[in-house]
């Protein structure tokens, strides 16, 4: 049994902790690579692609483990958060289609946010969200916001949730802010590549082709850079930590 499965949905998001995290040169299964971390223990780190339902097939493919981890970008909910914040959950809002709250699944966040602090990283402690879609608007933020009280929004750390209770195994989200509360995307949700569960890259060209996008294009590069900076510096906390050890309990709350 592995000692953390570490999920990452794109490949930025991987490439950014693999170093640290003394990860593989090549994969050992299909976007799988092992990882080691302090103490001589062992895991594996997962990049499942864009979306709930490939979040769920990558952790049911995944190898048994004590823990799991989701570790990538996130959308602010809230105005005061600024890009490249990190934030650990202590509990996980399930989205559904229509916005509203389908389940509140616990996390394990004060440990992560601890070890964080002694290292100097300030992690803020709250509710993440889960969507089923891609938030791209300002207002598509603040309706999620207002449904669920979650200061991120992200649109993996649902699924594994709620298949890391089915499982009872303790679930850890660190998320950090690429995007504002505030801001509008440059792009859709048709921007995701149904079969690869990558961005389209020819998509992207073209919805940023309108010089009145090149700002909102600007800040996300932008947000992307912050991001890739926390996450390596998270990645580095967790090699030379470890993660923390198991809650004892486990449990879900439905809305």
């Amino acid at each position: 049994m592995e000692d953390v499965v570490v999920f990452a949905a794109l490949p930025w998001e991987r490439r950014a902790a693999r170093r640290a995290l003394g990860a593989s040169a090549s994969p050992i299964a299909a976007r799988t690579w092992a990882i080691r971390l302090a103490g001589g223990r062992s895991g594996v780190l997962v990049e499942t692609g864009i979306g709930p339902a490939r979040a769920r097939a990558a952790a049911v493919a995944a190898p048994a483990a004590k823990a799991w981890l989701a570790m990538g970008c996130a959308g602010a909910l809230v105005g005061w958060l600024r890009r490249g914040q990190g934030v650990v959950a202590n509990e996980v809002v399930v989205l559904d289609a229509g916005g509203g709250v389908a389940a509140r699944m616990a996390a394990v966040g004060t440990p992560l946010a601890e070890m964080a602090a002694r290292h100097g990283m300030r992690l803020l402690e709250g509710p993440v969200a889960g969507s089923p879609s891609v938030l791209a608007t300002a207002e598509a933020k603040a309706a999620a916001a207002a449904a669920s009280g979650a200061l991120v929004v992200d649109m993996e750390s649902g699924a594994l949730a709620e298949l890391a209770h089915e499982r009872g195994i303790p679930f850890h989200a660190l998320r950090v802010v690429l995007d504002a509360a505030g801001e509008n995307l440059p792009f859709g949700p048709d921007l995701v590549d149904e079969r690869t569960g990558s961005l389209r890259t020819g998509r992207a060209i073209r919805a940023l082709a309108p010089p009145a996008r090149w700002p909102a294009a600007v800040r996300l590069v932008r947000g992307q850079r912050a991001a890739v900076r926390t996450l390596r510096a998270l990645a580095r906390v967790l090699a030379d930590d470890g993660m923390p050890e198991p809650a004892p309990a486990w449990r879900a709350v439905t809305a």
